[in-house]
């Protein structure tokens, strides 16, 4: 919210009907994009937000059926948060939660929390030059059936107008690899997903003009740009 709160909203089955207020919740003073996701902490999985919050930190907060509550505080010199969390599929018998934030450096930096002990431990930084959140997935590449091995990690960011691709080789190395620059006049990344279209990767961006752009990689590793969207 503009006072710096996390504000929840749902609607029906299927998207249908008004969206409803599900209230502020968390900690005050939020300063970047959240990342939101459902893993299966309980029945119904759990909600998981990670936010960067004041005095450069990030906030873990989650919701079960109690209602919402401020996990730990992690991270340190944290200049944005963003729509990077996910549950991966390492860990058991619940997967680790993963996220990658901005630093005030301007690099981003791997976090991860750990299933066995439930503390945030830190990860790699890599990258430069970043001034907006980054958005993840963990997709399929990298595995050779629905068994394993782990799939990348895939992450989208704007740097310098143009969107960076970084992947990391969670089946090899587990290194971080920047593998492409592609668009123009990008302000952010709004979007990523592994699409069921060839299992290509599509990304939507706000552009600099408020417009947003589509653009998808195939099974080539050839990114393309697809129609302009009005931003109201």
């Amino acid at each position: 919210t503009t006072g710096g709160g996390l504000n929840h909203w749902w609607t029906g089955g299927g998207a249908s009907g008004p969206g409803n207020d599900g209230g502020v919740f968390g900690p005050s003073g939020c300063q970047s994009v959240p990342g939101f996701v459902q893993g299966d902490y309980g029945a119904p999985g759990n909600f998981e937000v990670v936010v960067a919050v004041g005095g450069g930190r990030l906030q873990h907060v989650w919701r079960d059926g109690g209602g919402w509550h401020n996990g730990p505080l992690f991270g340190s010199n944290i200049a944005f948060s963003g729509a990077s969390l996910v549950q991966g599929d390492y860990g058991s018998p619940h997967p680790n939660l993963e996220c990658v934030a901005v630093c005030t450096d301007r690099t981003m930096q791997h976090y991860w929390r750990e299933e066995s002990t439930l503390v945030w431990r830190t990860g790699v930084s890599f990258g430069a030059g970043v001034s907006s959140p980054p958005v993840m997935i963990q997709g399929q590449y990298g595995m050779t059936n629905e068994l394993g091995p782990h799939g990348n990690f895939e992450l989208c960011v704007a740097v310098g107008g143009r969107v960076q691709h970084w992947w990391r080789a969670n089946s090899g190395d587990g290194q971080w690899r920047h593998s492409a620059d592609f668009g123009h006049d990008v302000a952010a990344v709004a979007g990523l997903c592994e699409s069921s279209w060839g299992m290509n990767l599509e990304v939507i961006v706000l552009r600099t003009d408020r417009q947003l752009q589509h653009y998808w990689r195939d099974g080539a590793g050839c990114v393309m740009a697809a129609r302009l969207a009005a931003r109201p």
